[in-house]
């Protein structure tokens, strides 16, 4: 028994290999996300895979049946994060079930199923039918994986950015002040997976991950320094707990009661200005230390622009001495943010 079932994950090996770091491309994660999304499992899937499937390929009545199975496995394996309520964060849906973990982790489909069994993750007969599911789809998706081989170089360019601007560095003193064990993290912090050639990338989240789908053709020139770090920093951000939310968003509209009156989009009132804070002026200014000059950087919104500077101001002390991201840090904030209202 045990030989068949290695044979079976033998089968199911879709050929490629890539080495990465922070920034990750496996071809486990890449086949699990595709399957993920042409099975269009739950609300909140990615429908651009069904999309680009059925064009391409089109869904016989066999696929539809193997999909619905696929469903079934899915929802029986799969806890989302609750929604905070009254929260000024913006709610990214946010997942870390043990299989989209498991697939993230390893570099293979054959060592992501293997891991599944051995430490008893999900039950053998689960892993059997997740065997006969990759297999079925293994032609067709092979196709798009050979595309997706052009991600493990684009893994390495983007890593190098952030080598050299040192946010591989830097970003781990974030890491404490928002205090997630995102050092835990295995198989990348930024993890890419292919994407069809749409106007742009997407990201989605998974507990400090950053999901990462791009087209390896259509959306290279569009991924810069920039839209890495804001990346990084959003997630930090949006994975904290429900009851950190909800507790924060009190203490914030406790001592900013005025942002509510002031016009602004729910996430202009303290997120987007606190990301502005640590990805354009935080992490620069950890590189560039003395020469970096934080009047240099503008914002679209004049709101954003002012009140980002005086949280930049607030990260530098705080992380400096090894303040948290908790309900005091919060509450200063605020304070600002009143404080500049009534200017």
């Amino acid at each position: 028994m045990k030989t068949l079932f290695l044979s079976l994950l033998l089968l199911c090996s879709f050929s490629i290999n890539a080495r990465g770091s922070f920034v990750d491309y496996s071809e486990s994660f890449d086949v699990f996300q595709l399957v993920d999304g042409i099975s269009q499992w739950r609300e909140g899937t990615p429908k651009e895979y069904r999309t680009y499937y059925e064009e391409k390929f089109s869904l016989s009545s066999a696929d539809k049946e193997m999909l619905e199975v696929y469903k079934a496995l899915r929802e029986k394996y799969h806890k989302a994060y609750p929604k905070a309520q009254g929260s000024i964060f913006s709610e990214v849906a946010l997942s870390a079930d043990i299989l989209s973990r498991t697939f993230a982790s390893y570099k293979t489909l054959d060592r992501s199923l293997l891991t599944l069994k051995k430490k008893k993750l999900i039950e053998v007969k689960d892993i059997k039918t997740l065997v006969k599911i990759y297999k079925h789809f293994k032609k067709n998706i092979s196709t798009i994986v050979r595309e997706s081989s052009l991600l493990a170089q684009e893994a390495k360019r983007l890593e190098s950015i952030l080598k050299k601007s040192k946010v591989t560095n830097n970003i781990k003193k974030l890491d404490r002040f928002f205090d997630l064990p995102t050092n835990r993290i295995v198989g990348g912090r930024i993890k890419l997976v292919w994407w069809p050639q749409t106007d742009r990338p997407s990201i989605d989240f998974q507990a400090g991950r950053v999901i990462l789908r791009m087209n390896p053709i259509k959306h290279a020139k569009l991924i810069d320094e920039e839209f890495l770090t804001q990346m990084l920093i959003h997630s930090l951000i949006i994975s904290q707990g429900k009851t950190n939310k909800e507790n924060f968003s009190k203490v914030f509209l406790e001592n900013c009661p005025k942002i509510q009156e002031k016009g602004l989009v729910k996430d202009l009132w303290f997120e987007v200005p606190l990301i502005e804070a640590l990805s354009k002026y935080y992490l620069p200014a950890a590189k560039l230390k003395k020469k970096f000059n934080p009047y240099t950087v503008k914002a679209e919104s004049p709101w954003v622009d002012v009140y980002s500077k005086y949280l930049f101001g607030l990260v530098q002390y705080s992380v400096k001495n090894r303040v948290k991201f908790d309900r005091q840090f919060i509450a200063t904030s605020a304070n600002y943010c009143q404080n500049l209202l009534n200017l």
